[in-house]
Order: C-alpha cells, then sequence, then structure tokens
C-alpha cells in the first residue's frame, strides 16, 4: 500500500453515515454469505502469508474490506464485502459490482460464472449492468482509519 492513492478519497458524493454502514454490514455479510466467505478467506491468506494488510474502505451505505493487490492476473474482483484490488482506479467498479451482485444474493458466484463461461468477462450481463452503475453512480469511495 506504499502508493499514496490508496489512502485518498475518490470524487463525488461522500459515503452515508457510519451508522447505517454498521447497521447494513452484518445483513450485507449474511445475504452474500458465500462470495464474503472466499474473500475473507483469500483476505486472511494473503495477510498471513503475503504480508498484504486490508482496509476498511466506504461506497455508499456499504463497508468494504479492500485487499490491496489482484488475485491472478486481474486487476480486481468483488467477493461479498471483499475487494481484491491491484489498483484504487478499479474499486468504484468493484464496489458496484456488490449493487448489482444483491440481486443475486448466494447466487452471485454461480451466476456469474455461467455468464462468465457463456459470455466472457466484458460481454457477461452482470458486467454490463455493473459498468452502468460505475458510469452513474455520484458516491464517492474513502479509505477509513489507518488499515
Amino acid at each position: 500500500m506504499g502508493d499514496g492513492s490508496w489512502s485518498r478519497s475518490s470524487s463525488g458524493r461522500a459515503p452515508l453515515p457510519w451508522a447505517l454502514a454498521l447497521l447494513l454490514l452484518p445483513w450485507l455479510v449474511l445475504w452474500t454469505l458465500p462470495q464474503s466467505l472466499a474473500g475473507l478467506m483469500w483476505a486472511g491468506l494473503k495477510r498471513v502469508r503475503g504480508g498484504v494488510r486490508p482496509s476498511l474502505y466506504r461506497f455508499g451505505p456499504f463497508l468494504f474490506l479492500v485487499v490491496p493487490e489482484a488475485p491472478f492476473s486481474g486487476l480486481g474482483i468483488s467477493l461479498g464485502v471483499v475487494v481484491l484490488a491491484g489498483h484504487p482506479r478499479v474499486l468504484t467498479h468493484e464496489f458496484c459490482h456488490l449493487y448489482s451482485g444483491l440481486w443475486l444474493g448466494w447466487l452471485y458466484l454461480p451466476t456469474y460464472g455461467l455468464e462468465y463461461a457463456l459470455f466472457g468477462h466484458s460481454r457477461s450481463p452482470h458486467e454490463r449492468i455493473t459498468v452502468r452503475l460505475e458510469g452513474s453512480t455520484r458516491w464517492a469511495w474513502e479509505r477509513t482509519g489507518r488499515g
């Protein structure tokens, strides 16, 4: 996280109040449990084996745990309340995946995986919805605390 851009806020409307984020977090984790567990396990593994230090970020009414390293060769992956990102420029996009993923809940991973296999990344209906959300959102993200 040596890159100072990880600690800045993005431009746009400030995230909604902390109280709302804390109230929604347990429900969000439960609704996205399979993917959130996978993301938390990956974050823990990166922390223990690679020394990568995750940080909390706020976006809209939600809290996310961001691991500043993308797995494999991608720029970023969203797994429930965990975002694995290789660069801060992909954070808004990855945070928007949660909004589109909220419609699917536990079906997010199998649905997105099937779409990816059938259509590829950029032609996946889920990815197209996320890109539209990213283009229309006015919310900013901000890193909370020192992480």
